[in-house]
């Protein structure tokens, strides 16, 4: 009776152990799962920050590409703008020769009609003489009367104007009640 007891007592204990073995192996399973859990979240981490390296090295690029494209059409449009001021000088130079010839070609022509009228007048005077030469008496007293009469008129003017400068440069007499102002404030 007591070798079964003891027969009983050792099966139990031998499944006890083995219970608890198989406790013991589950758990370290569980743990090689974590760890391996664990291991996967840091791989995926890490390449999360590669990439994020990545991306950031690829903005980069691309920022760089932006700049240098930015670069290239400023310097197109500096060139552009230097084209037009280009133009512009050669266009304000072709004006600018285009107004001097305009005034040369005024100047021959004002110079022409200066030479025109002066023939005229030549022509004109040497009619006047051929005539003159006929009323000449006549005319030159009528000269002589319109030349006087303009000297008595600037004669006249030049006394008007003397007087009304005398009359300027002196003190205008005083009004009856500024005097009697001055008067009392003297007092």
């Amino acid at each position: 009776h007591r070798d079964k007891k003891r027969d009983k007592e050792k099966v139990k204990e031998k499944e006890k152990t083995k219970e608890k073995q198989r406790d013991r192996d589950k758990e370290k399973e569980r743990n090689w799962e974590r760890e391996k859990e664990r291991e996967r979240e840091q791989d995926k981490e890490r390449n999360r920050d590669k990439d994020k390296d990545k991306d950031r090295e690829r903005e980069k690029e691309r920022h760089k590409d932006r700049e240098r494209v930015r670069d290239k059409d400023r310097e197109r449009d500096r060139d552009k703008d230097a084209d037009k001021d280009r133009d512009r000088d050669k266009n304000r130079e072709k004006d600018k020769d285009n107004e001097k010839e305009k005034d040369r070609e005024e100047v021959d022509q004002n110079k022409e009609k200066d030479a025109v009228t002066k023939e005229r007048e030549k022509d004109r005077d040497k009619i006047k003489d051929k005539e003159g030469d006929k009323d000449k008496g006549q005319k030159g007293k009528d000269r002589d009367k319109e030349k006087e009469k303009y000297e008595k008129e600037k004669k006249e003017r030049e006394r008007d104007d003397k007087k009304k400068k005398d009359k300027r440069s002196r003190t205008p007499p005083r009004s009856y009640s500024s005097s009697r102002r001055s008067r009392s404030s003297s007092r």
